[in-house]
């Protein structure tokens, strides 16, 4: 696909690593010459300096022929009106950055009449999937299937887990829930792990279930940890103010420390039902005033990875439950484990998922396109597809099914209820399949047969 990318800040760079990996063909459209200049030198892709405003930068990215444009800058009204003047000029597919809370409200409404066919909110889209591990705080993240009837939730051996030292054939014989442990985490390494695989101290597992199953299995681990209650967020910024309206919803108990004046005022007013505080949540003073040890959990947002650190290895040295923290830069991320964080979040991370997910399933036949996708590390992914008339793969037991190499069936919902997949079960159609790959970008269920 021709995809042209217009602002080449944190989203877009990391959509053009994306994007580039696929083997799509990427122009890159940015008023800064110098990060242009980066962004070629370090991808395979062309890179043009000028505004996505300019009808004469666009057209010379190709546009007229584009298959899609994502216009991603830190400016909303820029990226709506590159969209719709990209579509005036024959780009098939568009897609905008849109974080106003206001204008996000109205794009479902405004979606036909601009000609817009996605719109993505970074911040929005991270308080939700804070939110889901907020409702499993023993996983360090968690992502819903099948409209939630399927989770993968990603969990640690460590300490005195008794899964350790067993392999998948034991752990299966002992427990006998209906959970898959499919896929495991090793240091650098992301494995498609077999029956005789043995856990080892400080792997991390992703395992798939229906939330009854998984919370049953946790319990009999003595690992099980109830949904936090009560929310100590350090940082109201946007992604701030989208959690605690989320938990508020859930009758979640929410407090916020945020330092600037004027945004905890607006705060106030947005979110009646939290308890908003204005000070230093870098502050010992302060947290300990404001019992942050009280809370079930700790969620720091505050726009500086090494003061969302800092707290958060506060909050656990004060034995928080549940401690989430925002991270944007690389260098920071490789130190996690070694720092001992719980749950890391990643904006631009959260958001590629979304828009590659919608880019595969634009590139697929009608209704055949990823419903879901997860990325594992960068060597592995979970893929919900939906089972259309004239799979290949239908009514054929699992175990005659001729899958490519490092393919997986994660799980299968029918009618609402979720299946661990055995050897006799086969896949019918209507329903939605997990798929667990190396990442081979898969965009339709089909390529998954030999």
């Amino acid at each position: 696909m021709h995809i042209i990318i217009v602002g080449a800040g944190k989203v877009g760079q990391t959509l053009i690593n994306n994007f580039t990996l696929e083997k799509h063909d990427i122009v890159v459209v940015d008023a800064d010459f110098a990060t242009v200049d980066k962004v070629v030198n370090h991808h395979d892709v062309k890179g043009i300096v000028g505004g996505g405003l300019e009808r004469k930068v666009l057209i010379d990215a190709g546009a007229e022929k584009a298959d899609l444009l994502i216009a991603c800058t830190s400016h909303d009204e820029m990226n709506i009106l590159c969209c719709v003047l990209a579509k005036k000029i024959g780009v098939n597919c568009t897609i905008a950055r849109v974080r106003d809370p206001a204008y996000f409200r109205e794009m479902e409404n405004m979606r036909a009449d601009l000609g817009l066919d996605y719109a993505f909110n970074p911040e929005l889209a991270t308080a939700h999937e804070i939110a889901s591990v907020l409702k499993m705080p023993l996983a360090r993240s968690v992502e819903n299937f099948a409209g939630g009837k399927a989770r993968m939730a990603e969990l640690e051996i460590v300490g005195t887990n008794p899964l350790m030292g067993k392999t998948l054939k034991q752990i299966a014989q002992e427990y006998k829930n209906k959970i898959l442990i499919a896929v495991v985490i090793r240091g650098d390494k992301v494995i498609i792990p077999h029956g005789d695989f043995k856990l080892e101290n400080e792997d991390r597992i992703h395992i798939i279930a229906d939330e009854k199953e998984l919370i049953l299995f946790c319990k009999k681990l003595n690992i099980f940890k109830p949904r936090a209650k009560s929310v100590f967020i350090v940082g109201g910024g946007r992604i701030g103010y989208y959690l605690a309206q989320e938990l508020l919803k859930s009758s979640v108990s929410v407090k916020i420390v945020e330092r600037d004046e004027e945004r905890a005022t607006e705060l106030s007013a947005l979110l009646p039902g939290a308890t908003i505080l204005i000070g230093d949540g870098t502050d010992q003073a302060v947290l300990d005033e404001e019992n942050l040890k009280g809370n079930d959990a700790c969620i720091t947002l505050t726009g500086k990875d090494e003061e969302n650190v800092m707290i958060s290895l506060y909050a656990k040295q004060s034995n928080v439950d549940k401690i989430i923290t925002k991270i944007d830069r690389m260098s920071i991320l490789k130190m996690v484990n070694i720092l001992g964080l719980d749950t890391v979040v990643t904006p631009r991370y959260v958001i590629a998922n979304h828009i590659v997910r919608f880019v595969r399933a634009y590139m697929a036949k009608a209704g055949e396109g990823v419903k879901t996708l997860y990325r594992i590390g960068d060597k592995a992914e979970a893929q919900e597809f939906a089972v259309l008339e004239g799979f290949e793969g239908a009514d054929i037991p699992l175990k005659n099914l001729e899958l490519k190499k490092n393919i997986l069936i994660g799980g299968i919902v029918r009618n609402g209820q979720f299946i661990l997949p055995q050897g006799e079960s086969q896949l019918s159609v209507g329903d939605r399949v997990i798929v667990i790959s190396e990442a081979k970008h898969i965009t339709q269920l089909s390529q998954i047969l030999k």
